[in-house]
């Protein structure tokens, strides 16, 4: 499972660098970024970090805001709970939709889908052909 998420930051990685080089084929750039996303996402969607990161910043913003203010004791257990509960629900937000895209792209008919995309589009590549070559123009 850790080869396949830094794998996903690898293809991630790859996609935004072609991306700003534009030199690339939009349908490879396309697939190579849902095939990143599905290795990226798959072991993110089980990690719970938005209380982790919450109580972190919670627990800076007091201390500095006693480093700062020289406050009392009420004053800095407001701010850490205000800014706790604040970035939890920002980040549990964040959290949950991460982890609905990761258990979409992860579900196995959708990632073999998904591979066998990749498959192909390789195969094409090799030989000069490209997968958008197959698909019917869309004539709005």
């Amino acid at each position: 499972m850790a080869v396949g998420f830094l794998l996903g930051i690898a293809a991630l990685a790859v996609v935004y660098l072609l991306y700003s080089s534009e030199k690339y084929d939009l349908t490879t750039l396309v697939i190579l970024a849902v095939a990143g996303l599905m290795l990226f996402l798959r072991p993110i969607k089980n990690l719970r970090w938005a209380a982790l990161v919450a109580f972190v910043v919670g627990a800076l913003a007091s201390y500095y805001a006693y480093g700062t203010f020289h406050v009392t004791t009420i004053v800095l257990i407001m701010v850490f709970v205000a800014v706790t509960l604040l970035l939890y629900l920002l980040f549990k937000f964040a959290e949950d939709l991460l982890g609905i895209i990761g258990g979409i792209l992860s579900f196995a008919p959708i990632a073999i889908l998904i591979g066998l995309i990749c498959v192909v589009q390789a195969i094409l590549l090799l030989i000069g052909l490209n997968l958008a070559n197959f698909i019917p123009p869309i004539h709005l």
